[in-house]
């Protein structure tokens, strides 16, 4: 008990530090995060995945479109990190996000069910209870990505029949063990003690304050390699930190011990866009590079001056390359 509480009085006399670090990297004073960023609402859906875990889905654009773009978001964000997609591709196709579970508006689900493969069956259901008919494009972006090379792994059948088209935005088929400012075997440890420090948090009675707050001043920095508007590092963060901190928990081992690489063959019967940030500390260039090297054909673009959270760092990069798959899938269509 004494330990815990040494630490809390630690964490809290850093919180003017804190502070402070929070105030540059966003631009702004520090505080409860403002979102002032208006998200597009879709039609609700609810979906059923294979455990009965319920992941809320929404659907967005023309019902009658000629194709749909199912979009996954990445690890400690939902659906609404696609905020400034949405828009473009809906006057292109119909569009669906979805939170995976746990995050956003979907449950939670079992432990021992927060695994990358479990995530490929969501998707599927996803697919099946949102898109019964038509041609799909799969875009994810980090754990999102990683989620669409676990369905291309179970139901490789699927590519180039039901999928037409995949984009994978910062994402690794590899275990993530990059770190900022951490070595190799140093991220390894980070690995074994994070879950077990994000499990403990919500039993302590003020860490998790100063953690979020501390999530706050750490997370712009790190995310981000240009500079963004203050709403844009504050939307990110309040994403992060309405992740319960035990899902969060319960996911992040999966990161080392992630490897999809022989799933990507199925990626070879579709077209596939690989983007990656120039300065991503998550997933570096590297993890890009060595997926379109096992995907011939690939199209792989890596983004100047662009961090790990690129689709909201430069929305307008993105949104042009997205809509030029879509694009490009439509001339295959029609010809």
């Amino acid at each position: 008990m004494g330990a815990v509480k040494a630490v809390e009085l630690g964490l809290a006399a850093g919180l003017a530090l804190t502070r402070t670090a929070l105030r540059a990297a966003t631009g702004g004073p520090a505080g409860p995060a403002a979102v002032p960023l208006t998200c597009a609402r879709g039609e609700a859906r609810t979906v059923v995945a294979d455990d009965g875990v319920a992941p809320h889905a929404e659907v967005f654009g023309d019902p009658h479109a000629p194709v749909t773009v199912v979009l996954c978001h990445g690890y400690a964000l939902s659906g609404a990190s696609w905020c400034f997609q949405v828009p473009e591709l809906a006057r292109h196709a119909r569009v669906v996000t979805w939170d995976q579970r746990g995050h956003g508006r979907s449950r939670r689900g079992p432990a021992a069910h927060a695994t990358v493969d479990q995530l490929g069956r969501d998707l599927r259901a996803v697919l099946d209870q949102t898109t019964p008919r038509g041609p799909v494009v799969l875009a994810g972006h980090s754990m999102g990505g990683m989620t669409i090379m676990a369905l291309a792994e179970q139901e490789p059948e699927l590519f180039g029949t039901r999928v037409a088209a995949t984009a994978l935005l910062a994402t690794s088929a590899e275990p993530v063990l990059g770190a900022p400012g951490l070595p190799r075997p140093g991220m390894r440890a980070l690995h074994w003690v994070i879950p077990w420090a994000l499990a403990l948090l919500p039993r302590a009675r003020v860490l998790s304050g100063p953690v979020r707050e501390l999530t706050g001043a750490l997370v712009p920095r790190h995310a981000f390699a240009s500079e963004v508007p203050p709403p844009v590092a504050e939307f990110l963060v309040e994403q992060i930190g309405q992740t319960p901190l035990e899902v969060l928990a319960d996911f992040f081992p999966q990161f080392r011990v992630h490897d999809k690489t022989a799933a990507l063959a199925a990626l070879e019967r579709v077209d596939c866009l690989v983007l990656a940030g120039s300065d991503d500390v998550v997933t570096p260039p590297g993890n890009s590079e060595a997926i379109a090297r096992a995907v011939p054909g690939a199209d792989l673009v890596i983004l100047p001056d662009a961090g790990h959270a690129f689709p909201l760092e430069h929305p307008a990069q993105v949104n042009a390359h997205l809509v030029a798959l879509l694009r490009r899938h439509g001339r295959r269509r029609t010809a």
